[in-house]
């Protein structure tokens, strides 16, 4: 009897292990509560807020009064977006021939520009486009993919009411205050790209490498104290990127086809040197090859350096700029700033490779900047002259007068650029430093 009673309180194995199979579901369902509880708030903590327009109304109707008070110029040039937009003070110097309108609002979202389309765009029927938008939408957790999505409703909207309008897209810039969100950047910029590369008429302007150091990090001196804004060296880099990349892209294109053939020479800089069509055939004892760009200045040499000559690896740059510079507002002491900069790139990068400058040449089209002209090459044929990796070739001289004055016969009916007469005084002074 003992054993029998004992049997009717000991539970089986089976009802033991059922037991125990309902304790662990019911501990399982507490620790899916449990968890259920902290992801649920945090789902909705990533999720990005949803930006309200109503912000910019002030700002919106202060362009719209200034609108109706200021006649707006036709095929204008609209730079659009966000703050590093608003804050460009320098923008109406920089591109004073494109007629730009400015009609940026510091904090703006892709959302934002295409709420206010209408109003701050649309009306203005520009020939072209810069919109510098949508750093702020990642700031603000948007993902790279809402970002493109955001640009491609905005691209919609002005094609819908303006189709020969040119649109290009301001790369998201990185910055010292938002290097935690470079990856995200780098991700929205590459959408964007392959989505304007993909359309064919949406222009992609790529200052991003531009903006970084050697050891990858964000270049300090292109910002200001809140290491977010652009300063005007920050603005410098930008204004040749949108001026020059398609050419400089095109030269790239020259080097993939023809690959770039070493230890020759590189004639490169401004207008007098895209224009001298007779280079090759003037030197014919020289490999020499031309990279000139009509109405660069001497950063532009030093910003795309590294595309435009660094490929080459040549003996000897002959550089012709600085010119444009005066002519743009800069001073002497600025062309001379820029100068040293791009002999510190070649002696970075191209060490065993000469440098000689054609001093900047008087013409009647701007015989008025004479003074500023031979300030600018005095301080260069100085630097020159204590350097022997450098040159100074004096064109300036041979291109007067016996009056003083430059030779009127040696000039196209602009006054500003050579004709066949102006290259072959050029042909002759020069022929001496190509050795």
């Amino acid at each position: 009897m003992t054993i029998f009673a004992l049997s009717l309180v000991r539970p089986s194995r089976k009802s033991r292990s059922m037991k125990l199979l309902v304790e662990l579901i019911q501990s399982l369902r507490g620790l899916v509560l449990l968890a259920a509880l902290f992801v649920v708030p945090l789902a909705f903590a990533a999720a990005p807020k949803v930006a309200d327009p109503a912000r910019f109304e002030k700002v919106i109707a202060a362009y719209e009064a200034e609108d109706k008070t200021n006649a707006l110029p036709k095929d204008a040039t609209l730079f659009y977006g966000a703050s590093n937009i608003r804050l460009w003070k320098s923008l109406p110097q920089r591109f004073a021939k494109e007629k730009p309108i400015n009609r940026g609002f510091g904090g703006a979202q892709l959302s934002d520009c295409i709420h206010f389309a209408d109003r701050v765009v649309i009306p203005y029927a520009p020939k072209t486009i810069y919109l510098n938008a949508g750093g702020n939408d990642l700031h603000a957790g948007k993902t790279p993919a809402q970002v493109l999505a955001d640009f491609q409703t905005l691209v919609a909207k002005i094609r819908a009411a303006l189709p020969q309008t040119q649109i290009s897209y301001l790369c998201i810039p990185t910055s010292p205050a938002r290097w935690n969100e470079v990856e995200q950047v780098k991700q929205a910029n590459q959408l964007i790209a392959d989505y304007a590369k993909a359309d064919g008429k949406l222009g992609f302007i790529n200052y991003f490498p531009h903006l970084l150091g050697e050891d990858g990090q964000p270049r300090t001196e292109l910002f200001v104290a809140d290491k977010l804004h652009f300063s005007e060296a920050g603005y410098d880099i930008v204004t040749s990127c949108i001026k020059w990349q398609k050419d400089i892209e095109a030269f790239s294109k020259q080097d993939a086809t023809n690959a770039p053939v070493k230890g020759g020479i590189v004639f490169t800089g401004s207008s007098s040197i895209r224009r001298w069509e007779t280079l090759a055939a003037d030197f014919p004892q020289h490999r020499v090859l031309n990279r000139g760009f009509g109405g660069s200045e001497l950063f532009d040499a030093v910003n795309h350096f590294d595309r435009l000559l660094l490929p080459h690896q040549p003996r000897l740059i002959v550089l012709y700029a600085g010119s444009n510079d005066l002519n743009a507002g800069k001073t002497p002491e600025r062309v001379e700033t820029d100068f040293r900069k791009f002999v510190a790139l070649v002696k970075q990068k191209l060490p065993g490779t000469r440098v000689a400058y054609i001093a900047n040449a008087g013409n009647p089209s701007r015989w008025k900047q004479v003074e500023q002209v031979r300030d600018a090459n005095r301080r260069i044929e100085a630097i020159t002259k204590a350097d022997p990796q450098l040159a100074f070739i004096n064109v300036f001289d041979a291109m007067l007068g016996p009056d003083g004055l430059p030779k009127p016969d040696i000039f196209l009916e602009d006054r500003l650029h050579m004709n066949a007469k102006g290259y072959a005084i050029w042909q002759e002074v020069l022929g001496p430093y190509l050795r």
